[in-house]
């Protein structure tokens, strides 16, 4: 039972893990468009 316990953590962690990932890579994009439009002056 204990292993499966922590067998079930470490899925946890590396979806919270990867969900991170994924909200930061969307947030570095955003800005990444927002400043294209800056640039080409929309």
């Amino acid at each position: 039972m204990p292993m499966l316990v922590a067998i079930f953590f470490m899925r946890l962690c590396e979806v919270i893990f990867f969900a991170g990932i994924a909200g930061s890579s969307v947030v570095v994009v955003i800005s990444f468009i927002e400043d294209i439009q800056e640039l080409v002056g929309d």
